[in-house]
């Protein structure tokens, strides 16, 4: 990220930090610093420490459906006994942020790799490794594309696997870098395309959602033997995109 800078201190980076710790060391006002542990901070943690708790405006449509909403609701549809494995995208946010996990083996996030595609066969990998808890897989609509042959081996494993595709019909990320500096976003945003049908061809049970009403048959799935994974293209709206990647590329 690029911020404004108001002082410019050059030295050794050790020989810096010792000295700005020197200096916040001393009281140089006369006053006690009461540090971040205050009354206030506590409750706003008790108040806002989950994102769930957050109040946000909807956005979704008539066709598309808000990818926080989206999120919530699966929060609550899914057994507590779940690995989220995140795909990397303008996406990535919303399931980190909505959806719980158990502990910290039930999250795994493949944008360590700054790679886009990694999520299926991540998620194909910790199914097998954890056949004991339910793996979710999120990714978004280019990533989906970039890696939707892995379906084969989730058919073929018979994998539990759930994939839910947060479909705004564009390489996301990529519409923050042109969108800003005027440039043409005819080579990164798609015209919509059936991912659920793709999803069937591979052999996958698929379901399209627009609205949180579309996500009856995930119960029913969740229900039943599991024996084949379900993808659900979820139209998501993308009018705002992500606010954390507009931050990020701010400036690049």
């Amino acid at each position: 990220m690029n911020r404004p800078v108001d002082l410019t201190v050059a030295g050794d980076v050790t020989a810096v930090a010792e000295a700005v710790l020197g200096r916040l060391d001393a009281d140089t006002t006369g006053t006690t610093d009461a540090g971040w542990r205050t009354p206030a901070l506590a409750q706003r943690i008790r108040d806002h420490g989950r994102w769930r708790t957050v109040p946000y405006r909807d956005e979704s449509d008539a066709a598309t459906i808000d990818p926080r909403t989206l999120s919530a609701a699966l929060d609550d549809l899914l057994p507590p006994d779940r690995t989220v494995v995140v795909d990397s995208g303008n996406f990535m946010g919303y399931p980190s942020m909505w959806l719980d996990v158990p502990d910290v083996a039930g999250f795994c996030f493949t944008q360590a790799f700054q790679s886009v595609g990694l999520g299926l066969a991540s998620a194909l990998g910790a199914a097998v490794a954890r056949p004991d808890r339910l793996t979710v897989a999120a990714v978004g609509d280019g990533g989906f594309v970039m890696s939707a042959t892995e379906l084969v081996t989730a058919v073929r494993l018979a994998l539990p696997l759930l994939v839910v595709i947060y479909d705004d019909a564009a390489y996301g990320a990529e519409v923050h870098h042109f969108g800003p500096d005027g440039h043409p976003l005819d080579t990164v945003t798609f015209p919509e395309t059936d991912l659920a049908a793709i999803a069937r061809g591979y052999g996958c049970d698929g379901l399209t959602v627009r609205t949180v009403d579309d996500l009856g048959p995930v119960r029913r799935w969740l229900a039943g033997p599991r024996t084949r994974p379900l993808v659900i293209d979820a139209k998501v709206c993308a009018a705002g995109g992500s606010w954390w990647l507009q931050e990020a590329f701010r400036g690049h």
